[in-house]
């Protein structure tokens, strides 16, 4: 029904170009007489109207984004409807000022073009960042084996870990016993939530960034015991929409499984979202001892960690520019922060 509302919409522009068109010719008959005129002149502007009123109507119809099918459409329309006037000034002995003039007719055919030429940019702008949109899913794809052997490998050692530890509890279901199971139900729930990353059918509220924050956070808190995340977010960005959304929440846990392994017993983790005019800034910092000097260089490679084993910040790098964006260390006066840069 809302697509239905919206082709009726669109359909507006050409009628309304059509009803000029017919009333301006009515006008034209009804005032002024014929007179001699040339075959080739009337054959070639009614084929330039036919030409430019059925492109109104195939970018009304067609492009969905009103940045590039409106100044299609007016700018077309200009031109058909200045072909409309140049045929009723070949075909009737006009005696407007400025119908005759073949200045007139040509400025309007140009400035048409020239509004044309526009909606032509924002065409070929819209179908590059579709193209840059399939190269980033194609990256997103493409880290699928190394998420699934990194991640999903570390949430079963976790499950183990946590289910043996409940085990070894006495006293039945105790509520020590019922954290741990607890933990362990939650980092199955990111097992989950990684293979639910591929599912080509996302919805938009899978897209939300903020959202996307917030499952992340709730998780990572539920696995990691003593783990705290705050969010700072304001109204405005909580429409915010991003490419590969299901997979930026396997970037952020791993954020969140750092801090959880290095900042302390009771590791505190603030996140704030901001936006510009194209993208996303998120913030997210602990309150930790920080990132040693040496380690800096490295921090996004493989084995950049303190053992040599880590892996988790180099996926979280490959994630964002997969989804187009950037990470980076930033200095903080006490803790790690990294920042991370997503368009939307």
């Amino acid at each position: 029904m809302k697509k239905l509302m919206t082709n009726a919409k669109k359909a507006i522009v050409p009628i309304i170009f059509l009803i000029i068109a017919v009333v301006l010719t009515l006008i034209y008959n009804s005032v002024f007489s014929t007179r001699d005129y040339g075959l080739d002149t009337i054959f070639f502007y009614t084929f330039l109207a036919s030409v430019t009123f059925v492109l109104v109507l195939v970018f009304q119809r067609f492009i969905e984004t009103p940045r590039i099918y409106l100044p299609f459409s007016l700018g077309w329309g200009m031109v058909f409807i200045a072909a409309v006037e140049k045929l009723n000034a070949e075909y009737l002995d006009t005696i407007w000022p400025g119908y005759e003039n073949e200045l007139y007719f040509t400025a309007m055919i140009a400035i048409g073009f020239g509004i044309s030429v526009i909606g032509f940019y924002f065409w070929m702008r819209h179908n590059w960042q579709q193209e840059q949109y399939r190269e980033q899913q194609h990256k997103i794809i493409e880290l699928y084996t190394s998420l699934m052997s990194h991640d999903a490998g570390n949430d079963l050692q976790a499950i183990l870990g946590y289910i043996e530890a409940a085990l070894l509890v006495p006293d039945g279901c105790s509520p020590k016993t019922l954290e741990l199971l607890e933990a362990a139900h939650f980092s199955a729930l990111r097992m989950t939530s990684l293979i639910k990353a591929f599912k080509p059918d996302v919805s938009d509220s899978e897209n939300r960034l903020v959202s996307i924050l917030r499952l992340s956070s709730h998780q990572a808190v539920k696995a990691h015991i003593g783990l705290t995340i705050d969010i700072e977010a304001d109204d405005e960005t909580e429409e915010i929409e991003v490419v590969g959304g299901s997979m930026l929440q396997m970037a952020f846990a791993n954020l969140f499984r750092n801090s959880a392994e290095y900042a302390g017993n009771n590791p505190i983790v603030n996140i704030k979202v901001v936006k510009d005019t194209e993208n996303a800034v998120i913030t997210v910092s602990d309150n930790g001892p920080g990132v040693k000097e040496e380690l800096r260089s490295m921090l996004f490679e493989r084995g950049g960690s303190v053992d040599g084993h880590g892996f988790g910040l180099y996926l979280a790098r490959q994630i964002v520019a997969a989804c187009g964006g950037t990470i980076e260390l930033v200095d903080m006066d006490k803790g790690a922060a990294f920042r991370i840069v997503i368009p939307y």
